[in-house]
């Protein structure tokens, strides 16, 4: 069990690079997910042929 007296406080500046916002990652690794399955799943021919219509 910890008393007051044990307790350290932190350092102001530990020079961490800045973290990026929890909303920016979460956004980031979406649109990769969503690029993994659209590579899996896209037939690259099809796609081929219908943009020549």
């Amino acid at each position: 069990m910890t008393t007051p007296h044990d307790v350290v406080p932190a350092p102001e500046s530990l020079n961490l690079p800045p973290h990026p916002h929890d909303d920016e990652i979460i956004a980031s690794s979406l649109f990769q997910e969503i690029n993994e399955r659209r590579a899996r799943v896209e037939n690259t021919e099809l796609l081929q042929h219908l943009r020549g219509l």
